[in-house]
Formats: structure tokens, sequence, C-alpha cells
């Protein structure tokens, strides 16, 4: 029910104005929609100890659902990447505060490939 702020009469919700003194009911305002969130991700350069390595972290992502996203894009073009804590965040998947964030990992000759491919969400560290 909608109470007119001048007269005090009662009205029915899909009201719009007073039928006694014409005041107009105050239309609820609907909150702006909110803005989509931008997923950026800074992906580090290598080192020339990094590139002897068998594999690098291209990545780390706040959700396994984010790494996995990122390994099917990946790997649906020919490089192979892996999620070392996966097994981990199954299991302890609340407590990412506790372990830090979700590595993706990818062999070092891959990694300006992985980059490239992955420019969309790419941010130069």
């Amino acid at each position: 029910m909608k109470r007119c702020p001048y007269c005090g009469a009662e009205y029915p919700d899909e009201a719009v104005i007073c039928a006694i003194d014409h005041t107009p009911f105050e239309q609820p305002v609907e909150p702006p929609p909110p803005e989509p969130k931008v997923v950026e991700y800074r992906f580090r350069q290598l080192s020339a100890a990094d590139s002897q390595q068998d594999f690098v972290t291209l990545v780390s992502c706040a959700t396994l659902p984010a790494a996995d996203l990122i390994v099917s894009r990946l790997e649906a073009a020919g490089i192979e990447a892996f999620i070392p804590d996966q097994s981990l965040m199954q299991v302890y998947g609340g407590a990412l505060n506790a372990f830090g964030y979700v590595r993706v990992q990818i062999a070092p000759k891959d990694y300006d490939a992985a980059t490239e491919l992955l420019s969309d969400i790419y941010n130069a560290a």
C-alpha cells in the first residue's frame, strides 16, 4: 500500500498519483545495473633462469574455475598447460587466502604464444 505524503490517504501499490490532492507518488528508483567486472591478469617477463625450468607460472588466478578457463583456452590452441594446485584447491577452495592463488603453468617455450593468445586479458607488468 502507498500513502500520500501530503494528505495521508492510502492507495494500492500501482497508483501513481493521489486522487484527492493530485500529489504524485515517488516512483521507486531502480539501481543502475552493475558494471561488468573486467578480468585482468599480469603476466611477468621471463628471466634467463626461468627459461631453464621445465614449467613456469603463466598467471595466478583468484579461483579454480578462472584457472580452468585459461587452461581450456590454452589447450584448445595446442599449448600444454596445467594447474599444479588443482587438487589442493578442490579440497580447500574456500581457503585461498591461506594458500595464495591458483597457478596456471606452461613450458617456457610456449610463454610468448600463450601471452599472445590471452592478449584480451593481458596487462604487462
